[in-house]
């Protein structure tokens, strides 16, 4: 049966709402969570096929640095983290050369950035500096690639507070059952009695004053419009939902609109990026004498490739699923590569993928195309439920950031990982924000009585009066 008292109501079914409703639920408060995707995970979205050694991760794939909101979840469900090799090379026309000690001179790099005074974008912060040219191209590459951000857009002051200074920071580590996993454990703990998850439940509208909060959704696929009522409600949708146009696939309206969220709109900005996860007959790269007749003595040992960087391909980045030695490999694309393929089908960018790949590692397109044998991916800049892959700072805006953070009247709460200054763009950042959410409505001050509804003018919507 459907529940006709609701005390929060949680948008968004993703790791900051699960965690959010989790963590409601364990303190008591009635929670219905809305989910627009008839599936829960948000851009977590693991595949797991028979025909691949590994899960596909078609969204987040790495626990960056310490990621302790995602590492305390691991270790209550007991789940495998495997740390990767971190090997960074050049790649250009068959040729593979080290990179040297990326993470530190990025690191030193990003100490040069002021962290007081007027913030500017980071590709002027590289002018106002004297950078040797391969540093500057490394840090460029880095920006758009890690970060899938437009230099000249983004505040060079988050990413100097983003960098991280220890050695735990700069490491990566991949979930061997897939992210996936992290979902699940979230959605076994909400409390039945306490929490209903529904899906495919497409939010249209947000209707507020202090107190109470109207919540207008409908079905997929369905025209009537449904409205439930809470106390509270937590707001976890994307960023690039937040900031799409009222006539926009997915856009929710807010009445009022919170000055935290016209602030955000405005001051923080959309990744995109394409990834592309390619499957070959063979782990031709694996090979010792591959990578010695395009590495020669210059990488030494181990005899392997982690991370490749073509400065001139389509993808710039590319990765391996070491430790695992299987034949896949992923194409990555960030910032404005990304933006470059947008217009592109799937089939055109797997030909563009293969002809990057052939190029900077000097194999004959006949016999890349004759391994491939199959691939996936995901185009986050068109799903109307995310609108873009995660999110950055732009210039001078990190107070819009901090503002998403403190509660709106003690009614509306921002999470997702677009909220979470510490960890910008990860899994474990939004995690964490839904928990940090959960907090500020159990402390928030208790109201006696049932939510009054916010003032309406004319005719009102159906409600959802509880029915199965």
């Amino acid at each position: 049966m459907r529940r006709t008292g609701v005390d929060t109501i949680v948008i968004g079914a993703g790791a900051a709402g699960l965690a959010a409703a989790r963590a409601l639920s364990d303190g008591g408060r009635d929670v219905v969570v809305l989910e627009a995707r008839p599936r829960i995970g948000g851009r977590i979205f693991t595949l797991h096929d028979p025909e691949w050694p590994l899960p596909v991760e078609l969204g987040p794939e790495f626990l960056h640095g310490e990621a302790k909101a995602t590492r305390d979840i691991a270790r209550a469900a007991g789940l495998a983290v495997v740390e990767l090799p971190d090997g960074h090379v050049w790649a250009e026309d068959g040729r593979l050369r080290p990179m040297g000690e990326v993470w530190t001179r990025f690191g030193r790099l990003l100490e040069r950035i002021p962290t007081k005074g007027p913030d500017v974008s980071f590709a002027r912060f590289l002018a106002q500096r004297r950078v040797p040219a391969p540093t500057r191209e490394m840090a460029r590459l880095f920006v758009e690639g890690y970060f899938a951000a437009h230099v000249d857009r983004v505040s060079a002051q988050s990413i100097a507070s983003a960098g991280g200074e220890s050695d735990e920071s700069q490491r990566q580590y991949r979930l061997a059952a897939g992210y996936f996993a992290v979902v699940e454990w979230l959605r076994a703990g909400l409390r039945p009695e306490r929490c209903e998850v529904r899906r495919a439940c497409i939010v249209e509208s947000v209707r507020w004053r202090r107190g109470g909060v109207d919540v207008g959704y409908r079905s997929a696929g369905g025209t009537q419009t449904r409205t439930l009522r809470a106390r509270t409600a937590v707001v976890t949708l994307p960023l690039g939902v937040l900031k799409a146009a009222p006539s926009e696939a997915g856009a929710v309206r807010f009445d009022p609109v919170p000055a935290a969220l016209r602030g955000a709109v405005q001051k923080l900005e959309v990744s995109h990026v394409c990834k592309l996860v390619l499957r070959f007959r063979e782990a031709f790269w694996d090979d010792p004498g591959f990578f010695r007749r395009r590495a020669g003595r210059a990488l030494g040992e181990p005899n392997r490739i982690d991370f490749i960087h073509d400065r001139k391909g389509d993808f710039p980045t590319w990765w391996t699923a070491n430790p695992w030695r299987v034949p896949v490999v992923t194409a990555w694309a960030g910032g404005p590569s990304a933006d470059a393929l947008r217009e592109l089908p799937e089939t055109a960018l797997v030909d563009r993928a293969l002809a990057s790949l052939g190029r900077a590692l000097g194999v004959p397109r006949p016999r890349l195309e004759d391994l491939l044998e199959s691939w996936r991916t995901h185009d986050w800049r068109r799903d109307p439920y995310s609108r873009g892959a995660y999110s950055y700072v732009g210039v001078g805006g990190l107070p819009a950031q901090r503002a998403l953070t403190r509660p709106c009247e003690d009614t509306l709460f921002f999470a997702g990982e677009a909220s979470e200054p510490e960890e910008m763009g990860t899994v474990a950042g939004a995690i964490a924000s839904g928990q940090r959410a959960a907090r500020q409505v159990l402390s928030a001050p208790a109201r006696t009585g049932a939510a009054r509804a916010p003032a309406r003018s004319g005719r009102s919507p159906r409600r959802d009066r509880g029915r199965s």
